[in-house]
């Protein structure tokens, strides 16, 4: 690009100087109120221009857009320019980005400024790549248009009446609100320490530490935490929790780490868009992993329910649910084909509709169904457990008493079917749309993290 000088300097009328579009998408506009330009302004009243602005050679402003702006505010009818042979009316629109930059190499610019001349140098598909494979590392290093679940009929939970085992346990979770969460069992094993009645009117139920009591003190605690008697958040359903060691070595491992996950676990609400609010629900915590990664492609939250899921998961779901503002809740669920399966898909979702109010759900058993055992080669050599209080249940709407288990399925078999499912409720030009506005967010995300890099003399990584 040949930017040579045309000539040395010389003086044009103000009004004829023209401003190339292109330059707002690089540099903020000239403005009074802004404290650099007031000051660049009075320097310009008390001494004029000291150097000339630049212009191409059909009079497009190449640099000196904040000294044009100050000699229009003073009323100056004329402002010394040089001229340099290109024209900029020749040039494609990348070709005119580069040569503004090229002219303005050497003045201040502000954070945004910075970070949209960063973005001339970033393709955006390849940012985007380097952005999922962030979130790769960093997670490394740390059918369905109708309903097939059958919720059954609308069915509340009983009142509380054994008053003095609840009055017990909110002394207990009281006493210890310094300790909070609790956890149930741990609340049992207090209990024992003075013992309450497990019914009022039976002097001989004193409480002990049987799983009758235990269940009972389950039971309780969801019907109290259901009514506002016990807070939501005094109580947890911790899942295995680990608690690392942590450390460094070295203060520079610490700023190693910081600089190579700066700004890299981004990744954009894809569901934002979509008119209905979506959640998944799975049967065993072993598939976790292979579920979870088909969450995470379409940012759709998960519930890991450990069979019949407890009830800190379901208010946690609810809560999600309420606050994405949508009218409709789409529940995806993932259940063994045996009995239990069946009734955990049915409890779950009828948990959300009796004991938290929502109306307007929509589940979905996706696997597995009678029709994947069916069409598809899936292992099974067992039979249904007759002990199950689901065995007729089952029995009577299937006519067969050969289940499936979801551990002996494919990966690449629930992960299919679960990508069907999604794609069958959710508008998925919209979905797409989404897709294409993360890959812009990161090359903006890239620029910033140039930008910062480029301040503080890191590496871009």
């Amino acid at each position: 690009m040949n930017t040579s000088q045309k000539n040395a300097s010389s003086v044009i009328f103000t009004d004829d100087v023209q401003v190339a579009r292109e330059n707002d998408l690089l540099y903020d506009r000239f403005g009074i109120a802004n404290a650099d330009d007031a000051t660049l302004t009075v320097s310009i009243h008390q001494r004029g221009i000291q150097e000339p602005l630049v212009l191409s050679a059909d009079y497009i402003l190449l640099s000196g857009h904040r000294r044009l702006g100050a000699a229009k505010y003073l009323g100056m009818e004329t402002v010394p320019v040089r001229i340099v042979e290109t024209v900029f009316g020749d040039l494609d629109s990348t070709e005119r980005l580069a040569l503004l930059r090229l002219h303005n190499q050497q003045r201040e610019k502000s954070p945004s400024e910075r970070v949209r001349e960063k973005l001339l140098d970033i393709d955006p598909t390849e940012a985007y790549c380097h952005l999922k494979q962030r979130r790769i590392d960093i997670q490394a290093m740390a059918g369905a248009d109708k309903s097939n679940v059958f919720m059954g009929k609308v069915k509340k939970r009983p009142k509380i009446t054994t008053i003095g085992l609840l009055n017990a346990v909110k002394k207990v979770v009281e006493e210890n609100r310094e300790y909070w969460p609790l956890t149930d069992r741990r609340i049992h094993y207090l209990l024992l320490n003075d013992p309450p009645l497990r019914h009022d009117k039976k002097p001989n139920s004193k409480y002990i530490n049987d799983p009758l009591c235990y269940q009972a003190i389950t039971d309780l605690m969801a019907r109290a935490r259901l009514t506002g008697v016990i807070p939501w958040q005094a109580i947890e359903d911790p899942t295995r929790p680990i608690q690392l060691g942590g450390g460094f070595s070295t203060f520079e491992a610490f700023v190693a780490q910081e600089t190579d996950n700066f700004l890299c676990g981004y990744s954009r609400d894809l569901m934002q868009g979509q008119p209905h609010h979506i959640e998944i629900m799975l049967e065993k915590n072993a598939l976790r992993t292979v579920i979870e990664s088909v969450a995470r492609e379409y940012c759709i939250p998960m519930t890991t329910g450990r069979g019949f899921s407890s009830l800190s998961p379901r208010y946690n779901l609810y809560q999600r649910f309420k606050q994405s503002g949508k009218s409709k809740l789409v529940l995806l669920m993932l259940t063994d084909f045996d009995p239990d399966g069946d009734e955990i898909a049915a409890s779950f979702s009828r948990s959300l509709r009796d004991d938290f109010g929502l109306t307007n759900i929509h589940p979905v058993k996706v696997a597995l169904t009678a029709e994947d055992v069916a069409n598809h080669d899936l292992p099974s050599d067992m039979d249904a457990k007759e002990s199950s209080p689901n065995y007729q249940k089952f029995i009577k709407r299937y006519g067969a008493t050969k289940v499936v288990e979801l551990d002996a399925c494919p990966v690449k078999f629930l992960q299919a079917k679960l990508r069907d499912s999604i794609h069958s409720v959710i508008d998925v030009a919209e979905f797409n749309a989404q897709r294409v506005a993360e890959e812009q967010d990161a090359a903006n995300i890239e620029a910033h993290r140039r930008v910062v890099f480029d301040a503080i003399g890191g590496r871009h990584g």
